[in-house]
């Protein structure tokens, strides 16, 4: 039981991380037999693991066709922001009486960190550190719910954005989220909520643009593997 849960594991990571780094283009199929001679790891934990990947939001499984790289629309990705555009927002209304000092120190030191992997190109670690940034605001609305279904909304569009090569790393001064870091940070300094509200709200709709207009090239699956 032990290893075939290794295996699946196995499975899940690499497939997993070859999404996230852009070396399966969305769409693509993820076939048995390739996976199984490529990695020496039996059809069984494979097709759990693609269970996994799809309750994940990773992978699409279509009944007598197989499993297939996820592939979002425009309308996917537009009702995922305008969900997190109005869960951030109703967040920030809840929480910016209770953000201190504290609060803020960390938001600066989490910007300050994001800088980092940015130059450094640490796309995964900006990432995460980003997530941190944003649910850090959501956590002072005490809502368990908004925070549930934030950090699901965030997850999924994160995904997004790996695979479809948002976050251009190659350009300091024309990444526009980490300046719009530094506005979110000063509207909460003021605790001025409408203001606060605007740059969230400016902020994931510049995402969004910039995601809507992006397009990228993949590997095949074989050569991932």
């Amino acid at each position: 039981m032990g290893a075939k849960k290794s295996a699946e594991q196995v499975v899940v990571e690499k497939i997993k991380q070859a999404i996230l780094n852009r070396e399966i283009a969305p769409g693509t199929q993820l076939v048995e037999s390739t996976i199984s001679q490529s990695l020496n790891i039996s059809r069984t934990p494979i097709r759990h693991a693609f269970k996994r990947l799809e309750e994940e939001g990773y992978v699409t499984i279509i009944m007598n066709k197989g499993a297939f790289v996820v592939q979002p629309d425009t309308q996917e990705i537009i009702q995922a922001f305008e969900l997190r555009i109005e869960l951030e927002s109703i967040a920030a209304k809840f929480g910016i009486e209770h953000i201190t000092s504290e609060d803020i120190e960390q938001l600066e030191s989490l910007l300050e960190e994001e800088i980092s992997s940015y130059k450094t190109e640490d796309i995964s670690r900006y990432s995460t550190v980003n997530k941190q940034f944003h649910l850090l605001i959501a956590s002072r609305s005490h809502n368990k719910y908004v925070m549930e279904f934030l950090t699901k909304v965030i997850d999924r569009i994160d995904m997004f954005l790996r695979i479809y090569d948002v976050i251009d790393h190659r350009s300091l001064e024309k990444n526009k989220s980490l300046e719009e870091h530094r506005q979110i940070i000063d509207a909460i300094k003021k605790k001025d909520l409408p203001l606060l509200q605007k740059t969230l709200r400016d902020h994931l709709q510049n995402t969004l643009e910039t995601l809507r207009n992006t397009a990228v090239g993949y590997k095949s699956l074989d050569k991932m593997l």
